[in-house]
């Protein structure tokens, strides 16, 4: 074995020698690898040119899903419809597939600014809209695994998924990549169209936070039965645990998840110098007390008087030309639901 090997070393070393050495015996292997791209040229002419018009087409393909430059600038996402009771309750929505309530930037309190950013993208005013080097290295790591589970979205690209529909159910490999490339696009299109403020205003009113709550607006009602403005550094931190998963992090369902999620949150924004470990403390000793009326369920204290206000206005959206369960209005009825949970408990007492 030893012999071999010493046969095929000296054989290489001749073989380097002679080449650099004799220069016709330089020209025979030129002309022999010469002689090969001769013969196969056409062949590989034809596989560029395929390559080239796939990739036309690939690109007509990406920037056909994207959406339009009025959409961009005018983007309008869906708002249901609140029909309220005589002493300011909400006592029923209309939406069509989304239940969202939309405010002002200047309505949502700091710490839920501060909560964002520090969970979901800590460099969110550094960036264009996205941060071309985390969205390469998850790429690579994506197309070594042969799955698309790095994630490397930052808020704006978050946005432009949510607001401009471009995530589909039942996306293929293939389809996930299409989209993260549109993702990456749009993001840096809106970075141009709007402030930082106006991103995360739009973030805020459109994000999904479970319970068919879309919007921080709703969310504050569902989980906490108050106005946005009134969350505490500790509700707010935890609505913020909750978008890395609604369902997995529902902080009713899975308490324990959730506080996990809760505390790792309130770490990062100590980590990212938002706050201090003694504020840190301070929001992990916060009660959390969650609402949930389990008695009047999802119809509501009034489901055939919010019914019947339905009907009216259905007809009324046909007179006036207005979208009941898009357009975001407000409804303001006779009906007192605080007696109308006395009526509730005495009929359910008799």
């Amino acid at each position: 074995m030893a012999d071999d090997s010493k046969k095929r070393s000296r054989y290489s070393s001749e073989e380097m020698k002679r080449y650099f050495n004799d220069p016709q015996y330089r020209e025979e292997l030129l002309q022999r690898s010469k002689g090969f791209l001769k013969k196969y040229r056409y062949y590989f002419l034809g596989l560029a040119l395929l390559c080239f018009v796939g990739f036309i087409a690939y690109i007509n393909y990406v920037l056909s899903g994207l959406p339009s430059l009025e959409e961009l600038e005018n983007p309008r996402p869906d708002l249901a419809t609140k029909v309220y009771s005589i002493d300011g309750e909400v006592i029923g929505t209309f939406f069509q597939t989304k239940n969202r309530s939309r405010i002002s930037y200047d309505q949502i309190p700091p710490h839920v600014i501060a909560a964002l950013i520090s969970t979901e993208d800590k460099n969110f005013y550094e960036h264009w809209g996205v941060t071309p080097w985390r969205f390469l290295r998850a790429l690579v790591k994506n197309l070594i695994s042969f799955s698309l589970r790095e994630g490397a979205s930052t808020i704006t690209q978050q946005l432009s998924r949510n607001l401009y529909g471009l995530s589909r159910q039942d996306e293929s490999a293939f389809d996930k990549a299409t989209r993260k490339i549109r993702e990456f696009i749009t993001a840096v299109q809106i970075e141009q169209n709007f402030t930082k403020k106006e991103i995360l205003e739009m973030y805020l009113n459109e994000i999904y936070f479970g319970r068919g709550a879309y919007g921080i607006s709703v969310a504050a009602g569902i989980f906490f039965d108050k106005p946005v403005e009134q969350l505490t550094p500790g509700e707010s931190a935890m609505l913020v645990a909750i978008l890395n998963g609604p369902a997995y992090f529902d902080p009713i369902r899975h308490p324990e998840r959730a506080v996990k999620r809760w505390h790792l949150v309130i770490g990062q924004m100590v980590k990212d110098g938002r706050i201090t470990e003694e504020q840190a403390e301070r929001i992990k000793s916060e009660q959390l007390t969650y609402s949930v009326d389990a008695d009047e369920g999802p119809a509501g204290i009034a489901a055939h008087f919010v019914e019947y206000i339905r009907q009216q206005m259905r007809e009324k959206a046909e007179q006036y030309g207005f979208n009941l369960y898009k357009d975001g209005i407000s409804i303001y009825t006779t009906l007192d639901s605080r007696m109308q949970r006395y009526a509730n408990l005495c009929k359910s007492s008799s």
